[in-house]
């Protein structure tokens, strides 16, 4: 039976991607073909989401087991960690514009955390962990960022995570209760998985007001259709993942445990197929959308069919405009990020240059011309390294913060443009579900060159050294504090340059991809016009028979589909 249901899937999932490509639809093609990827694991994809600082390590921890995921006082950086059950334990780290490695665990927050790697620098695309743990056999974990932290880029990583979720365990705290920020994304999180299981962490921490947190936090989640009644496992990942090294079992974490392999091993398959049925429904959907658009437009007569394609392009042309208008939020958001960096790299120099006159004056009293400038090259570089990680960070943060934004607005420009077309052809189809659409990464790296441009300087300098030393300390400090000043700029206009060097191809590759979605849904939605003969020639009646023919065909896809559907238990 389960092969049976993963035959249904699979062909469905091809014949969407055919029938995408036969209607040049892209976006359902990639996207299906997205999907294909996913079903032959026959693993459920689990999402472990939450606020910053709820414990959502500490808890993969305890289930694996060991002390894989880095867990401390700082954010996760914008990286999704994916943990599956294997025999060997191993990591294995891709990236996005180099070849990927395998590193040791006590090597792994090098590329996950704020810490070594702000704002993801490193370019790290995913992190895929191996471990021996029977607590999530069959069971795909995927360890997101934690939402509601000082790093706007990491609650973007974490909702863009949640598509691919066939059941989530949302994590809560006592300190504070959940609030509405957690509430709005559990709503998410409902939307978009079949299974919501809820942990209340760090329960230990509560005291004699644990029974009233659970009972406000029992009654937050009731606000949110599909977790009504949900159970909230009340536990403490830490006490847990104490008693485990210690060779003890702790009650509270061992019941969750039992509760979640009861579901995988009990509804796992039901839930998976579910999740995969319900986004291939959705991507069929959207094409009988299309093709009962082009059904509609062949049955009118040509002269009204004309009139109804000057309408959709009329609609076009407004929602052109709002494309426009996204590409100037891109533009002024670029403009504002400029500057912001300006008066970030203001504040970097106000801030180092006492440290750096203090440098000038320390160094006038060195006596050796060699050290002088061994130093001087030193203090400069770790400027230079420390103000590149900042103005990169603060870059990165609200590059990847504004392209969610765009994405979701894009995204809803484009199920616009179906929805209109059905309607300016009176299709009775179900609205298209909004996407949001992925936008290239910023390559944000150092400028050409930080090398110190003292070296001419420091040659004038030793002719100082025949001074007396009441004469020349006075002298080199002057000279030094004059050089570190001019350091100081010249370090500012590097990064300056560098980074708005960088930011520019970004802001271009912005513009193509709301260019390139826009003509995309304009193809899409226009091909129902297009090369059409009179419905009562020859040529019309055929075409009109191979539209029906592959509406008939989506039909049975979605009854196969709702044939593979098994049942599923309530949210816990």
């Amino acid at each position: 039976m389960e092969s049976q249901r993963s035959i249904v899937i699979e062909d469905a999932i091809a014949r969407t991607r055919a029938l995408a490509r036969l209607l040049e639809d892209e976006t359902t093609e990639r996207l299906a073909r997205e999907l294909g990827d996913q079903v032959p694991t026959g693993e459920i994809n689990l999402l472990v989401v939450g606020q910053f600082k709820r414990g959502k390590s500490s808890l993969i921890n305890a289930l694996l087991g060991d002390d894989v995921m880095p867990t401390g006082a700082l954010p996760l950086t914008g990286v999704v960690s994916c943990i599956r059950y294997g025999n060997e334990r191993r990591i294995d780290v891709s990236f996005r514009h180099r070849e990927g490695l395998t590193i040791p665990v006590d090597e792994l927050p090098l590329y996950v955390t704020e810490r070594y790697n702000p704002a993801n620098r490193l370019g790290v695309d995913r992190v895929e962990v191996t471990w021996p743990a029977e607590a999530i056999r069959g069971v795909v974990l995927f360890d997101t960022p934690g939402i509601g932290s000082t790093h706007a880029h990491n609650t973007a990583i974490a909702r863009a995570a949640l598509p691919r979720a066939d059941a989530a365990i949302l994590v809560v705290g006592p300190e504070p209760p959940i609030g509405a920020a957690e509430l709005q994304y559990a709503r998410e999180v409902v939307e978009s998985s079949e299974r919501l299981f809820v942990v209340l962490n760090k329960s230990d921490i509560a005291g004699s007001a644990l029974s009233e947190i659970l009972k406000f936090t029992d009654e937050a989640l009731d606000q949110i259709a599909g977790a009504r009644g949900v159970d909230i496992a009340l536990l403490s990942a830490t006490v847990a993942r104490d008693a485990q090294r210690r060779g003890e079992r702790d009650p509270a974490f061992a019941a969750f445990v039992e509760s979640l392999r009861s579901f995988v091993e009990q509804h796992g398959e039901a839930t998976r197929t579910r999740s995969i049925r319900r986004r291939v429904t959705a991507l069929l959907q959207r094409l009988d959308a299309l093709l009962a658009m082009r059904a509609a437009a062949l049955a009118l007569p040509i002269a009204d069919r004309a009139k109804r394609k000057a309408s959709v392009e009329r609609v076009f042309e407004a929602l052109g405009d709002r494309a426009r208008s996204l590409e100037l939020m891109v533009d002024d958001d670029v403009r504002r990020l400029r500057l912001s960096l300006e008066e970030a790299m203001d504040g970097f120099h106000d801030r180092d240059e006492p440290a750096f006159r203090a440098l000038g004056a320390e160094l006038a009293r060195e006596s050796s011309a060699e050290r002088r400038g061994a130093a001087l090259e030193q203090a400069v570089n770790e400027r230079a390294s420390a103000w590149r990680t900042d103005a990169v960070r603060q870059a990165s943060h609200q590059i990847e913060a504004d392209s969610a934004k765009y994405g979701r607005l894009l995204g809803e420009i484009e199920a616009s443009a179906i929805e209109a077309g059905c309607r300016l052809l009176d299709v009775d189809a179900a609205k298209p579900v909004a996407r949001t659409i992925e936008f290239e990464p910023a390559r944000i790296g150092p400028a050409a060159s930080l090398t110190p441009t003292t070296g001419l300087e420091l040659l004038g300098a030793l002719a100082t050294d025949l001074l007396p030393r009441g004469l020349r300390e006075p002298l080199l400090r002057r000279r030094y504090n004059r050089i570190l000043s001019r350091e100081l700029d010249a370090l500012r206009g590097k990064l300056r340059y560098g980074i708005g060097h960088d930011l520019e191809p970004w802001r271009r590759s912005a513009h193509g991809t709301i260019s390139s979605s826009m003509e995309a849904a304009r193809r899409a939605v226009l091909g129902a016009f297009e090369e059409l003969a009179d419905e009562a020639s020859d040529a019309g009646a055929r075409e009109l028979g191979r539209v029906q023919s592959l509406r008939e065909e989506l039909r049975v896809l979605h009854a196969n589909l709702a044939d593979s559907e098994l049942p599923v238990a309530s949210a816990m």
